[in-house]
């Protein structure tokens, strides 16, 4: 009995903690959700300013707008992001998301974002971040930034029209504005993903990500998502995934499904999570819509 009110009295003590340790917000992008969560080299996604910033200069469209519905038990979360080239160099970003929680709590944060191409391999991008949460008994803004960068090779050698691509980020730099129980945690991602053609119709993608939580040390911790696509004339993909977390109160581990359609300049994603039954994330899924132009 002892030892049951001793992992009762932890277990409470570790709930309040992490409700102090405020995540990042998720990327709601349903393409990399669908793929467990590979993020670090997702082109032609919804949402690469959630993701790797610096991606979205290698993508084949001039701008981009993208909007995502991703619920989550009791909780609903809304983004709309996009970008704008404005040649084959620069390119800027900006997004919104409102995550809305049982009990009135809710978050929301503003992103503005930068990308430029370095020679033909290589991007590099970063993106500032307002951040206001609200609860019955407090509110607090803090102030973010991400770092990251892309690079990208054709293979000649191996399959057909292959492309060996690879990306890193610096997450969630920065702090609260003032004094509060509250914390960013800040996390160092690294990716590489390989696209080849079976044949004209069909491509596959195969994708990893590797990232740590090195802040605060209360939430350290290791993550690793491995995911794939099939691609059907550039029509119709078909994703699966698989998400690692060292941490399951923080960042839980979790099997993915996903499909993609593109028809012209419109493209529509959805992705499921199949996580254990008392996860956070079980039942969780992402609706994404987006206009290429």
């Amino acid at each position: 009995m002892k030892r049951l009110v001793t992992l009762l009295a932890a277990l409470a003590a570790l709930q309040t903690y992490a409700q102090r340790i405020e995540a990042t917000l998720p990327s709601p992008d349903a393409k990399s959700l669908g793929m467990g969560g590979v993020m670090m080299t997702t082109l032609s996604g919804s949402h690469a300013i959630y993701n790797n910033s610096a991606t979205a200069i290698f993508s084949h469209t001039p701008s981009q707008v993208s909007s995502s519905y991703y619920g989550q038990r009791s909780f609903d979360y809304y983004a709309v992001s996009g970008f704008c080239r404005f040649d084959n160099i620069n390119l800027v970003q900006a997004g919104w998301r409102q995550f809305l929680r049982e009990h009135g709590n809710n978050d929301m944060a503003v992103d503005l974002g930068y990308a430029r191409r370095i020679g033909d391999r290589w991007a590099v991008g970063i993106v500032g971040r307002y951040m206001h949460l609200k609860r019955p008994d407090i509110s607090a803004d803090a102030l973010a930034v991400d770092l990251s960068a892309a690079w990208q090779r054709p293979l000649e050698n191996v399959g057909s029209y292959s492309t060996l691509r690879a990306g890193a980020k610096l997450g969630n730099l920065g702090g609260y504005l003032r004094d509060t129980e509250y914390t960013l945690p800040m996390d160092f991602t690294v990716g590489a993903a390989l696209d080849t053609f079976l044949t004209d119709a069909h491509e596959i993608t195969v994708g990893t990500d590797l990232g740590y939580y090195f802040s605060p040390s209360a939430v350290r911790g290791f993550q690793m998502s491995l995911g794939a696509e099939y691609n059907l004339m550039q029509l119709v993909q078909l994703r699966t995934g698989y998400h690692y977390g060292e941490r399951r109160d923080y960042y839980p581990s979790y099997w993915t499904v996903g499909a993609g359609l593109r028809i012209l300049h419109l493209r529509l994603d959805f992705a499921y999570l199949f996580a254990k039954k008392h996860s956070l994330l079980r039942n969780t899924y992402s609706i994404s819509f987006g206009l290429d132009f």
